[in-house]
């Protein structure tokens, strides 16, 4: 085990070399104002490394010049330059010595740069959006070709009202998309959507459900799809129950790659899915998108009646599903730096062009259970390349009666 943490290695060794490289374009370069192009006429060296060299030496945060070191060719290729402008070899020994300490820093710790940028991304605050979207993308792109299959939009929209069948409970509609499905290979079977009915007291408590499109359903062997939003010909689906509390609807083979490309919309009516008000045993709602696809960008929108739920604050809860697909301990809560967006109110505001023809879909859906849109606040969480398998989750307390 090394004698000291990552976090303090990179602040102990980091400001010695960026003091080097600092020195260095002050003596040979005029300064830090001193653009690439100056650097490379002075240094002698290519524009990478001269791009390298500036952002080390002037990056405020170490964990920030880590990201922009050179490579171990690249420090030769500086020392030789450095060597030929007349830099005493006493200095170049000390910019070795060094660049031998960054070296340390990383067999100790990380083993090859690929892992430290990993270690130096999980670590900082700093550009944290960019550094998930860059690590996500690699796991799609990875699981893309081990699970064989790839969408490019996940959708999930749940309108949540009051419900008429049972007072102080709610209903929910539940409209789900795999949008520009695509296999990559061959006999892929597929979810297209997996639903769980998850309060504090009765994960396992029946629920009363009803398609949007009856034609569809039967049509389909079960499955809520909405026919006018699915493309044609229309795939093969079927409906079977999971694990307790879980029901998935399964997408039968296809063709790989764009001739067996597919998209596929559900949409159910959950009726008295749970109580309105917080009582002993149930004080908090979850309400999720599953991801079980590799995909692009997942859109999750709730539309939430205006007089249900109010005063209360949401929190975007991410939970990594390798222990349980179900799961609501926070242990499993896995790093995020999106947040939920308060769209306002009604269809219109909902608009995206990730979802080609989402408005139709959601007067469809609106319309379907006879409920007014304008009523209700439209709320979004927006992921690209959203991990999996896990649960995007809104989050909240019950409030009192």
């Amino acid at each position: 085990m090394p004698d000291t943490t990552f976090e303090q290695d990179v602040a102990d060794r980091m400001p010695a070399m960026q003091d080097l490289f600092a020195g260095i374009l002050e003596r040979y370069c005029g300064g830090g104002d001193a653009g690439i192009t100056q650097i490379c006429e002075s240094l002698g060296i290519h524009r990478k490394l001269a791009w390298q060299v500036r952002h080390v030496a002037y990056e405020p945060d170490p964990f920030g010049a880590v990201r922009h070191m050179p490579s171990p060719a690249g420090i030769d290729s500086l020392l030789s330059a450095l060597e030929r402008l007349g830099l005493s070899p006493q200095t170049q020994s000390t910019l070795r010595a060094a660049a031998e300490s960054f070296n340390d820093l990383v067999r100790i710790h990380a083993g090859d740069r690929n892992s430290l940028d990993m270690l130096v991304e999980s670590a900082t605050d700093s550009a944290l959006t960019q550094a998930e979207v860059k690590w996500r993308e690699k796991a799609f792109q990875g699981n893309s070709f081990i699970w064989g299959a790839q969408a490019r939009t996940l959708l999930t929209a749940s309108i949540l009202n009051f419900s008429k069948g049972k007072p102080d409970w709610f209903d929910a509609v539940q409209v789900r998309g795999l949008i520009n499905l695509k296999r990559v290979r061959r006999n892929v079977h597929w979810i297209v959507s997996q639903s769980a009915v998850i309060d504090d007291a009765a994960p396992t408590r029946r629920t009363l459900r009803a398609p949007l499109d009856p034609q569809g359903a039967e049509a389909m062997d079960g499955v809520p799809v909405m026919l006018d939003f699915c493309s044609k010909p229309l795939p093969q689906l079927r409906r079977r129950p999971s694990e307790p509390g879980l029901l998935n609807d399964e997408l039968l083979p296809a063709p790989v790659g764009f001739t067996g490309q597919q998209t596929i919309v559900t949409g159910e009516v959950l009726r008295e899915l749970s109580p309105v008000y917080a009582t002993p045993g149930n004080r908090r709602m979850l309400f999720g998108a599953v991801v079980r696809t590799p995909a692009e960008v997942l859109v999750y929108d709730q539309f939430v009646h205006r007089g249900l739920f109010p005063q209360i604050k949401r929190e975007l809860c991410v939970f990594g599903e390798l222990n349980s697909p179900i799961t609501q301990d926070d242990h499993d809560l896995l790093p995020t730096s999106e947040a939920i967006e308060h769209l306002g109110r009604g269809i219109t505001v909902a608009r995206t062009a990730d979802v080609p023809g989402y408005q139709r879909i959601l007067r469809a859906a609106f319309s379907a259970v006879g409920w007014d849109a304008d009523e209700f606040d439209v709320f979004r969480i927006r992921m690209a390349y959203p991990p999996m398998p896990a649960s995007v989750v809104i989050r909240h307390d019950l409030p009192s009666r």
